[in-house]
């Protein structure tokens, strides 16, 4: 029961996507442009051409105050709204209300922190950002961890988000300071024009975001509203754990976005072509190799020990859910070869599989359960998403090089 409750907690704070809107990609790659004429030298300083640094520092105070807004909202709505959802479900045994409220309040922190990441991410600091990442997952999840066995039960959502939050504060304000030291002053020779540059992509990727909460975060609450916190728990793990796969089989790709752009602005199409087949091959073959371990992983589990495989869907739906993830991995590998032009064609895509994944989840899940939110998820991204977006790529890639 516990479990479902804490899976709930993380399908609210998904309706963060509401109020960020997509902008973190749009950052990544609009920096990466910039970035192509700028580096970092030996004192952690940003060098090189005046105009594309005065540019990104323009987009990074544009950012900044737009994160800084929306952090206020979130906090405000999606506060007031999960405490009245979380409300419905009358569970005495429970104390949800105080950890919910500080959770919410820690993972506000997180999201006001996530452009700057984004910014140095795009500024070809992916590795950085990745080594802090490990770190900061390794030690909240330590502390998640511990906050578990000693029976802290929602206590550990709000030390796990506290745990994140404290490590980015600390990595932002002292490891990376010297970077953003020239974000303090306005540019002085160019800016971006956020109406002509960055609005046209922003508002498609805001959509996709919208619609991306109803691909991945709709099911634990549909799960918990009409069968319970325990099928909602064991939804939500499940989720996460297919989620953590596609994760890391996704570094072998996402180390290389920065680049992508790179040789985008530059002109370097087919290098671009040969950089991204090699990384999306073998993300995709790491994609693979991780369901194949992890689907046997829990049969093992669930023949050693039953009660621990509970934890989880049953196989079946695990399956489905897990094969999806593969044809959605392919599709996150064409949607940042587009994303690299600083253009979003897959907006009528994404708009689409979320109302079909929205209706079937709403529909199939209520009715049969698991197994009917496990097969939308997968029906979606095999037979609607990964076509379309296929197809999109294919003559995105012929028309623009």
């Amino acid at each position: 029961m516990v479990q479902g409750y804490y899976y709930t907690f993380m399908s609210l704070v998904a309706l963060q996507s509401f109020v960020e809107l997509g902008l973190y990609i749009v950052i990544l790659n609009s920096a990466s442009h910039e970035w192509s004429k700028l580096k970092i030298n030996e004192y952690g300083s940003i060098t090189g051409d005046p105009h594309a640094l005065s540019r990104l520092v323009s987009l990074g105070r544009f950012i900044f105050k737009w994160y800084s807004v929306a952090t206020i909202i979130f906090l405000a709505v999606a506060g007031s709204g999960g405490y009245w959802f979380l409300a419905k479900d009358v569970a005495v045994d429970i104390e949800w209300q105080t950890p919910w409220i500080l959770h919410i309040a820690f993972s506000a922190v997180l999201l006001w922190c996530m452009p700057f990441l984004s910014l140095l991410e795009g500024c070809n600091q992916v590795a950085e950002v990745a080594k802090f990442r490990i770190w900061q997952s390794l030690a909240s999840n330590f502390c998640f961890w511990i906050a578990i066995v000693l029976n802290a039960n929602l206590w550990a959502a709000p030390i796990l988000s506290f745990v994140s939050a404290i490590f980015c504060l600390y990595y932002l304000v002292f490891r990376r300071r010297v970077f953003f030291k020239p974000f303090l002053k306005r540019p002085t020779v160019g800016a971006f024009n956020w109406r002509s540059e960055i609005f046209p992509m922003q508002w498609r990727l805001g959509l996709m975001g919208v619609v991306n909460y109803f691909v991945f975060s709709l099911f634990t609450p549909v799960m918990f509203s009409y069968h319970g916190s325990v099928v909602a728990g064991q939804m939500g793990m499940s989720l996460q754990l297919v989620s953590a796969v596609q994760s890391i089989a996704s570094v072998w790709i996402m180390t290389q976005t920065p680049k992508f752009g790179v040789l985008v602005a530059n002109r370097k199409f087919a290098e671009l072509d040969t950089v991204w087949g090699k990384a999306a091959l073998l993300t995709n073959s790491m994609m693979l190799l991780g369901v194949a371990l992890f689907l046997s992983g829990v049969f093992a589990i669930s023949v050693i020990n039953a009660d621990m495989a509970n934890r989880v869907l049953p196989l079946s739906s695990l399956a489905l859910l897990s094969v999806g993830a593969i044809f959605s991995n392919w599709g996150h590998c064409f949607a940042l070869y587009l994303r690299a032009h600083k253009r979003e064609v897959l907006t009528p895509v994404g708009l689409l599989s979320g109302m079909i994944m929205g209706l079937m989840i709403w529909q199939l899940g209520a009715k049969y359960g698991e197994l009917g939110a496990s097969a939308s998820y997968f029906f979606v991204f095999s037979c609607v998403s990964f076509p379309l977006v296929y197809r999109l790529w294919r003559n995105a890639r012929r028309d623009w090089h």
